[in-house]
């Protein structure tokens, strides 16, 4: 993604988009400086297509994990990840995720 014509923070958005998908246009659109970044739909102003790669798919062809244990890794960290904050999983849930409690 990174390119001399977008900042560091455009990038930074660009790869938790491809990482988690679109962000939804009201939470794209709810901060403070969002003008700055995305357009009145919610798509970034500055960064071109993006390819999304999830992270099971990273786990595994980037770091080369097991598919079982990129699977169980992936579920727990994605739980937290929500780009809903109101979705996230608690510290509590968390610590009951089945990838911390088979360990």
């Amino acid at each position: 993604i990174a390119s001399e014509s977008i900042s560091l923070e455009e990038d930074h958005i660009g790869q938790i988009t491809e990482l988690l998908g679109k962000i939804p246009a009201a939470v794209a659109l709810s901060g403070k400086y969002s003008a700055e970044y995305f357009s009145c739909r919610g798509d970034l102003r500055r960064v071109g297509p993006l390819r999304f790669w999830s992270l099971y798919e990273v786990l595994v062809e980037k770091y080369h994990f097991l598919l079982e244990e990129a699977s169980g890794f992936s579920d727990f960290l994605l739980s937290m990840l929500n780009y809903h904050p109101e979705k996230r999983a608690t510290a509590a849930q968390c610590l009951r995720h089945p990838w911390l409690t088979s360990c």
